[in-house]
Parts: structure tokens; C-alpha cells; sequence
């Protein structure tokens, strides 16, 4: 019996040898998780295709990007991200190795090497006064020459070395007004010409000697019209421009220091004009494009200054710059709308009837219309000249034509994203099959043929490629249903286009896509944007024939007051259900806890006015909101007034006729912050959604403290007005940030607390009972994080047990805003080493599972750092029972743990927002970070305490369970024979 017990621990002893560790290596991470890179919608666009090896495009954005995009790819070589106060001005290539980068309304300039985005020089212009910024970078491409850079910033012309980022000369203009339109160096020439408007009718040329920056001559001549839109450089020595009315077009000559204006009424050359023209942004020679209300005309200058019609285009127009692509002839790309497609042309500068190229492409509809075109050239292997171009949608995609083909695409939309929901993905159905969901019969039979090809070794590379992609989304976790743990989910966002998508938590892919018809610009709204989008109908499971659908909220004009819009959209087949204009601006969106038969959730809109208006405009509905109607109250904050409001329901909205869904607003109470001493800076409630698992916690020492839960909370920070701008903007003395939790029902202020020396941003995270907000302490010159907690003391006589054996505790009664709160808080502060961008708090489905701080830092990294961190109760020697407990030993930082990174080593450039979705598992939450970049990843905060890992050995368990099943078999039979020998003894 001892042998084989022996023989058995040593059999287990090797075999748990051979079990691998199980932890997360470097080429694990992604299993959970993935990573998406953008750029945003592309401002500016320079080629560098001289040289040989990789050919590559340089762009910049509006989300104040710069980066360097493979040609025969799309892929992002180099990038860089300026920040949300570096707006680029203008890019160029200088000396063929450096890329150029003017940002900040032209007071920093930059040189950035072109393999590897290396920031090589930087230099920093100062001037009189803002102005309009302009770069001027010389057209040669001598590598190691330096040439001159002249930059117009700060009412400044700055002339800069290329090579080393100095400052050769500078020259300040008289007038304070002035802003520079065009600046001109021919080749081979020591003058330079600045030309511009002084004040609203004063046209300046400047000659400047471009070696000392000596002022050589200046004249000036006055327009009583006025100037006014875009100016169209057309020659050496002639411009044209709008005048202020922008119904007449002036041909401005200066040769030789002489300024003549010539005019020429717009009505003149287009026919049923009316209204105001724009003259389009381009650098033709000799022609420029003027868009009207009914086409866009362009029209060519002769070298007396008359203006002709060349042609005229009824459809949506899109042209580039003029392109030199031989010694002496130059081509610019036209780009119109079809019906389907779109038509590009390429044509010779002074001869519009000879197209260069001429090409029809299929473009998705979704995609919208052509935004910008940037134009290059290439040689053909028979020595001819070939075009390409990049081309930036309506959408904020970017994508590159070349052969009459799309070689490329990137959905560069998502990298300004504005609004974030999710849906669930459809059920699995018994006899229905999921290819109804995930893919079309065609697509199905196309797969299996792949797969046929492939079993018989007759797959090419790009079968090999298919097939893989194909494994790779039929995958467990990329599949197009329902999962048991809630992990599989469709992420919803809005994105600043007025694009909605479909993200697949899986893997990161597009499942659909929408440009909103609502939030695309129509006589109706001139310029609409999005709000955001929200759940609006989210069917039970059981219900299979309905498919849930969001809301997305715009405005046809960025201005709040603005009439609203509404659009519904299926989340499974990604089709707008309809959309409408509203008759009333939107100032605040509510979703309500109810919903009526069909599952549609209730919203109450706030329009500007303070009236309140319900969606859906249903009788349900008005019936089930009447029942609750005393119950409803909502919070307004005017932050520049330093005002925040409480509100109630009346009946209905004064002077409406027959509308049972609007409703007047009564101010409840009010809260006034003296303007002199306190400016509202942040202002933060707790999630509606939130689960708390328990209102009691058990202490350390067997005590019982009763949290203090009302989703009827806000937060407020205020600072000094002197300390209201950027840290060190004001002295310790004159700083202080004071703040407050207030009830949003009562107006009443629970508890309030004054840092002295410190000042924001303020950074917070309401949940369940607590806040723990993130801000700078400027005595100690480090941040600081405070954390309070929010106890309720009118339940502390429930720790009688015989109160709560004979059922006269209050526990089950129900708690009111208007009975004033016993309340107790509890509060500490740490100081923390990071500037801080976003936080949130995980969430799970029954809130049992422990809570993580999720802390958007200021190197766009994710860092989940556990709510015991941020207890106050927290001592430098904890007892022993508050050790059990579980509190830390206080410290006055708090740790920063390399592993606690949710994003790994990754970086989400421009962090913008944090996301979490509880999952149906408890012990796991959903996280999607979103800024330029995108990430998305799976937590269990107290681990996977619920269920097995997914990397969990089921064989080894199997063994396991064989080998101890013969064990005890064996160990039975000899230990029989054991017995049977002693009783023959």
C-alpha cells in the first residue's frame, strides 16, 4: 500500500512539472484586447516620391496629427500627436529630408525627419499681434541646401534657416491689422513679395529683400467695397477676390509696385445668381473656381485681367492644386459626383477641353462626398506620365485612386469619436441559421469553396490570406451571436462626420457602417452635428422578431439653441428606421427608467427655454410618464453665470395647444456662486445604470456603516476665478478649489471642502457612495487625489440585533431627498504622480465584484489602480482586524504598479474617454477607450472568480482525474490483497 501511495505522488510530482505557467506573455496580449490606429480627417497633404525605395505621403489633420502613410499600403510609417492646443497651420518638405510643420497660429515652427518622424529642430516665432498664419517653403529639392522658410505668424514675416531652425530675419508690419493672403519669391530672385488686407478695404504689397529681410517697397491702395472670403493667387503679379458683399470679383494686379483693381459682377458670368459666391481654395495658374447656389463656374484670366467662362458644373466639384509635372506644364485633378461613382479628371493648366486622364470609380454611398483632393504624379514604365490621387471623404475617410481603382481606404472617422452605447448581438436560433445574420448565401458559398481550394493545396496567396480571415471571424470570439458571458457585444459610436458604426468587441472590425441623411448638410440645417446616441429600444431576449435601436441627437447648427434631430437606427442591419427635424433646440437629453410595451425607453428632451419635452410621442408613453410625473426633477448648470438650477414638472408648457408631451419647467431651488470668489469648473453625477450589491458595510472592528445611495447626487468643483486658467496661471495664496456635493432634488449641500494652494482641472468619478476626484496642489507642486465617502447615519440603529430579529428596523423603508439626511463623510487625500486626462469606475452586472479606478494618464495609457487604494479609513499602523479587512497601510503617494497598465505598453494617442459595460459574468467588465486611437480589453477586478480561464487545461484536468480514478482502484485492489494475505496468516 505505501509503494504505490509512493509511486502515485511521485507520478503527479512529474507530471505537474511538465504543466507550463500559466501567465500573460508579450505574445499573448491581444487574446482579450485590441488596438486600432488612426489618424482623423486629413487637412493638409504633401507627397515625397522623388526618391526611390518607399514611397510615402505626409499629412496632417484635425485632430492635430502629423504622419507618414505608406502609398501602396495606407499604413502609418511614423505619427505624431501635437496635443489639443497645437492646431497645424501648414505642412511642406524642405531640403527633399525634412517634413515642415507651422501650428499654433504660426508661433511654433518644426522640422521633423522624413524616415523616421525624428523632430530634428524647433523653433518658437513671437510677434506684435495674432493674425492668420501662412508658410512658404521654396520649391527646391536640392538635398543639404539651406534654403530660406518664411513664415507669417503673430503679425510677423519670419525668415528661418532649414537647416539649423534659427531666425535669419524678422520684419514687423506697421499696420496691426494687417494678414498676410500670398507670399511670392520667383526663382532666382532677392525680392519677395507680401501682399495682403489691411483692415477691412486696404489691399498692401510689400517687397522685401529676401536675403536681410530690408524692406525694399511698399504700396497700398484702398477698396470701398471691401474684401472678404478666399483669395485665388492666379498669376505672378495678379490675384482675385470677393468683395465684401461677395456678388463682385476684383482682379487685383501689382506689377512693379502698381495696385489697379478691376471689376467684374458675378451675375455677369453666371446666370441666375443669387445670394453670396465663394471663391474655392485652389493654386491654378491663370483659372480659378467660383461655387454658387446653383453650380460651380470656372472661369479663366486673361493677362489684361478679363475674366471668361470656361466651364460650368452643375454637380458637387472638388479640385486640387496645379501640379508641375514636366519643365513646363502643369495639371490639376477635377473631381465631380455621379450617380453611383465619381469622375476624375486630369487637366492641362491653360487647355480645359484636353484631359490628361479621365476615370469612373464605384465609391460606396456611404461614404458621402469628396472633401478635399490632393494630387501627385508618377512615371509609367513606357516613360508616360500617370496620376494618382488622395482623395478625403465626407465620412473622414482617406482614401487613394490610382488606375481607376481604390487602392487603398482607412476609416480615419473613428478617430473622432463623440458618442458611445452598445447592443447586444442577435440570439442563436434553433433551425435558423447564423449565415442569416453574419454573411449572404453568395459570401457563404464563396467561403466553402475557399475552404475546398485549400484542403487540395490549389489556394493562391490571396485564398491563403482569405481563408485565414475567414478562421480568424468565424473565431469563438468574433462570431455574430449572443454568447453565454455576455462578452461578445456590438460597440455603437457616433463620430464627429455624423457616422455611426458598428464595432465588433471581438476583434475591433466594422460590422456596419451609416452615414446619417440627418447629419448630412441640406437647405434645411446648414451645418448639423451630432450630440450623441443612446439606447432607445432594447427588446428582452425572448423577444426574437425585434431587433434593438439606438437614438442619435444632432442639431442643425453647432449653437444650442438650434433645432434638434432625431434619428433612429436598427443595431443588427445598421438601417435608419426613420429620422425627423424637431420643432425645438435640445439643451439636455434625459433617458428615463421606464419603457412602454414595444421596450422603447422614455426620454425627456430640455430645449433652451427650460421646457420639457417626451419621446416617444405616444399615448403609452404619456400615460406611463403621468404616474411618475411628481417624481421626475432634473439639474441645470450655467457654468459662466456660476448658477446651478434645480427643476420640477408642471402640467403643461405655456401657450401649447392640444401637446400632451410638453411639459413647463418649475425651478425648484437654485445655487449662486459669488463670481468674485468661485467659478464652477466640473460638474459630475453618479451613472443611472449602476448596480450596488449592498447598501451595508461590515467594518473592521464587526461595526455595520449604511451607505449613503441616491442617484439624486452631483458633484461640484469651483475655483478662484485667477486660478481658473492653466497650473501656475495664479500663486498658492490666491488659489483654492472648493468642493461640494449637492442634492439635485432639495438643492440642499451635504458636505463641502476647501483645498487652500490648489487649483484644476478637475477630474472626478462618482460610484455607489463615493467620489474620488484628481487635482493639482500647487504648495506641494504635485496632483493630488481625494477620495470622500458618503455614510448615512439615520440607519445606524439597525446594528441592534433584537431591532432586526423583531422587524422594527428601517431598512426596507423607503428613502426621500425631502426628510432631511443624517449624513457622515469620510475623506483622505494622496498625492498622485500623473497628470490625468479622463477616469471612470469598472462596473459589473450585480456590482458584487470589487471596484477599479480606471485613470486615463497623461502618456494616453490606461491605469487600473483598485478602489482599496482610495479608502479613507486607511492608517499608518492598521489593527489587525482592519488588516483582515483588508485596508492598506497609509501612505502619502499612491503606488504605481507597472503591471496595473490596462493598455500594456500600448499607448491610445489623444485619450479622450473611458468606457466600461458590465458583462453578463459578474467577475468581468468591459473597457473601450477611445481618443485618435482605439482600444478595447476585458477586466476581472477580482479576477475570474466565477468561471475558468479560457487558456484553462481541460486535458490535464482529464488526466488528472483518469490517473487518480486508477489510483484509487489500484490502491483498492492491493490493498485487498493486502487483507487477504494477513487472514492466511
Amino acid at each position: 500500500m505505501a509503494m504505490a501511495i509512493r509511486s502515485l505522488l511521485i507520478f503527479l510530482c512529474i507530471l505537474s512539472i511538465t504543466v507550463p505557467t500559466f501567465s500573460l506573455y508579450e505574445d499573448q496580449a491581444g487574446l482579450m484586447d485590441w488596438h486600432q490606429k488612426y489618424i482623423g480627417k486629413v487637412k493638409h497633404a504633401v507627397f515625397q516620391t522623388q526618391k526611390t525605395g518607399r514611397k510615402r505621403v505626409l499629412v496632417s489633420t484635425e485632430e492635430n496629427v502629423i504622419a507618414s502613410l505608406d502609398l501602396r499600403h495606407g499604413e502609418i510609417f511614423w505619427r505624431h500627436v501635437l496635443g489639443t492646443n497645437d492646431a497645424i497651420d501648414g505642412i511642406d518638405i524642405a531640403m527633399g529630408k525634412y517634413l515642415i510643420t507651422l501650428s499654433s497660429e504660426g508661433s511654433i515652427l518644426r522640422a521633423w525627419n522624413l524616415p523616421d518622424g525624428q523632430m530634428w529642430w524647433e523653433s518658437f516665432l513671437q510677434g506684435p499681434s495674432n493674425s492668420k498664419s501662412f508658410l512658404f517653403v521654396s520649391t527646391s529639392t536640392k538635398v543639404d541646401k539651406d534654403n530660406t522658410i518664411l513664415v507669417f505668424g503673430k503679425g510677423s514675416l519670419h525668415a528661418i534657416s532649414s537647416m539649423h531652425g534659427e531666425i535669419v530675419w524678422k520684419v514687423d508690419f506697421p499696420a496691426e491689422s494687417f494678414e498676410v493672403q500670398e507670399v511670392i519669391q520667383h526663382h532666382d530672385s532677392n525680392t519677395i513679395y507680401v501682399v495682403g488686407f489691411a483692415g477691412f478695404s486696404q489691399f498692401d504689397v510689400y517687397q522685401i529683400n529676401a536675403k536681410n529681410g530690408q524692406l525694399l517697397k511698399h504700396n497700398s491702395a484702398a477698396f470701398d467695397g471691401g474684401f472678404s472670403g478666399e483669395v485665388s493667387l492666379v498669376s505672378k503679379a495678379k490675384l482675385v477676390v470677393l468683395d465684401a458683399a461677395g456678388s463682385t470679383l476684383l482682379t487685383i494686379s501689382f506689377q512693379n509696385g502698381e495696385i489697379s483693381f478691376q471689376k467684374t459682377y458675378v451675375s455677369d458670368l453666371v446666370k441666375d445668381f443669387s445670394g453670396m459666391a465663394v471663391i474655392l481654395p485652389s493654386k491654378l495658374t491663370g483659372l480659378f473656381a467660383v461655387k454658387t447656389n446653383t453650380a460651380t463656374t470656372f472661369i479663366s484670366v486673361s493677362s489684361e485681367g478679363q475674366l471668361e467662362v470656361v466651364d460650368k458644373i452643375n454637380h458637387a466639384t472638388v479640385i486640387s492644386d496645379a501640379l508641375s509635372f514636366s519643365e513646363d506644364r502643369q495639371a490639376f485633378a477635377l473631381v465631380q459626383h455621379g450617380d453611383n461613382d465619381i469622375h476624375f479628371n486630369v487637366k492641362q493648366g491653360h487647355d480645359w477641353n484636353s484631359d490628361l486622364l479621365t476615370e469612373r470609380i464605384k465609391l460606396n454611398q456611404q461614404r458621402g462626398f469628396v472633401h478635399k483632393v490632393f494630387m501627385n504624379n508618377y512615371v509609367r514604365t513606357d516613360k508616360s506620365h500617370g496620376f494618382r490621387a488622395l482623395i478625403v471623404m465626407e465620412d473622414h475617410s482617406l482614401l487613394l485612386l490610382q488606375q481607376g481603382a481604390i487602392v487603398w481606404s482607412r476609416e480615419d472617422g473613428l478617430a473622432s469619436i463623440i458618442g458611445v452605447t452598445t447592443s447586444e448581438l442577435p440570439v442563436e436560433k434553433k433551425g435558423v441559421s447564423v449565415a442569416k445574420v453574419e454573411q449572404n448565401l453568395f459570401e457563404w458559398l464563396k467561403g466553402h469553396m475557399l475552404k475546398v481550394k485549400g484542403t487540395l493545396m490549389l489556394a493562391s496567396a490571396e485564398d491563403v490570406a482569405a481563408i485565414q480571415g475567414m478562421r480568424l471571424k468565424s473565431s469563438e470570439k468574433s462570431k455574430m451571436i449572443r454568447d453565454h458571458n455576455g462578452f461578445r457585444k456590438l460597440l455603437i459610436v457616433l463620430t464627429k462626420s455624423g457616422k455611426l458604426f458598428a464595432l465588433h468587441t471581438g476583434d475591433g472590425r466594422i460590422v456596419w457602417s451609416l452615414l446619417l441623411n440627418s447629419l448630412r448638410q441640406s437647405e434645411a440645417c446648414e451645418n448639423p452635428t451630432g450630440i450623441n446616441v443612446y439606447q432607445w429600444q432594447v427588446p428582452h431576449h425572448h423577444a426574437m422578431n425585434e431587433n434593438p435601436a439606438v437614438l442619435v441627437v444632432g442639431r442643425c447648427k453647432p449653437s444650442s439653441d438650434a433645432p434638434g434631430i432625431f434619428s433612429f437606427v436598427d443595431t443588427y442591419t445598421g438601417k435608419e428606421l426613420k429620422s425627423f427635424g424637431l420643432d425645438h433646440s435640445v439643451a439636455q437629453v434625459i433617458p428615463l427608467p421606464f419603457t412602454d410595451s414595444t421596450e422603447q425607453r422614455l426620454h425627456l428632451l430640455i430645449d433652451t427655454s427650460g421646457k420639457a419635452h417626451l419621446y416617444p410621442r405616444a399615448p403609452e408613453a404619456a400615460a406611463i410618464f403621468q404616474l411618475e410625473f411628481s417624481n421626475i426633477y432634473w439639474y441645470s448648470v450655467e457654468a459662466d453665470n456660476g448658477v446651478i438650477k434645480g427643476h420640477g414638472l408642471k402640467s403643461s408648457c405655456d401657450g401649447e395647444v392640444a401637446n400632451n408631451y410638453c411639459f413647463g419647467a418649475r425651478e425648484v431651488w437654485s445655487i449662486v456662486f459669488p463670481s468674485e470668489s468661485e467659478k464652477i469648473i466640473t460638474t459630475i453625477t453618479r451613472n443611472s445604470n449602476e448596480a450596488v450589491h449592498t447598501q451595508a458595510k461590515v467594518v473592521a472592528d464587526q461595526d455595520v456603516m449604511y451607505k449613503y445611495i441616491s442617484k439624486n447626487l452631483l458633484f461640484v468643483a469651483t475655483v478662484s476665478p485667477k486660478a481658473s486658467g492653466d497650473i501656475g496661471s495664479a500663486t498658492p495664496e490666491e488659489s483654492h478649489l472648493v468642493v461640494y456635493v449637492v442634492d439635485t432634488v432639495t438643492g440642499r449641500i451635504l458636505h463641502r471642502m476647501n483645498h487652500h494652494g490648489s487649483q484644476g482641472p478637475v477630474h472626478a468619478v462618482f460610484s455607489e457612495n463615493w467620489i474620488v476626484y484628481h487635482y493639482f496642489n500647487l504648495r506641494a507642486h504635485r496632483y493630488e487625489m481625494t477620495v470622500i465617502e458618503i455614510y448615512d447615519q439615520s440607519r445606524a440603529d439597525n446594528k441592534d440585533v433584537w431591532k432586526l430579529v423583531l422587524g422594527k428596523h428601517n431598512l426596507a423603508s423607503p428613502m426621500s431627498s425631502y426628510s432631511r439626511p443624517e449624513v457622515t463623510t469620510k475623506s483622505q487625500s494622496y498625492y498622485f504622480t500623473h497628470s490625468v486626462k479622463a477616469i471612470t469606475v469598472t462596473s459589473t452586472a450585480k456590482g458584487i465584484t470589487s471596484k477599479h479606478l480606471l485613470i486615463g494618464t497623461i502618456g494616453d495609457q490606461v491605469l487600473a489602480m483598485d478602489k482599496r487604494f482610495f479608502d479613507p479609513r486607511r492608517s499608518v499602523n492598521p489593527t489587525q482586524s482592519e488588516k483582515e479587512e483588508g485596508i492598506l497601510p497609509l501612505t502619502d503617494s499612491l503606488p504605481i504598479i507597472p503591471q496595473s497598465y490596462v493598455t500594456h505598453a500600448l499607448k491610445v494617442e489623444g485619450l479622450r474617454g473611458i468606457v466600461t459595460v458590465p458583462a453578463k459574468l459578474e467577475s468581468a467588465t468591459l473597457v473601450f477607450t477611445y481618443g485618435v486611437d482605439l482600444f478595447f480589453t476585458r477586466l476581472a477586478p477580482s479576477r475570474t472568480y466565477d468561471s475558468l480561464t479560457e487558456d484553462f487545461s481541460y486535458a490535464l484536468l482529464l488526466i488528472t482525474i483518469f490517473v487518480l480514478v486508477a489510483a484509487i482502484f489500484v490502491t483498492w485492489v492491493l490493498s485487498e490483497k493486502k487483507d487477504l494475505r494477513d487472514k492466511w496468516r
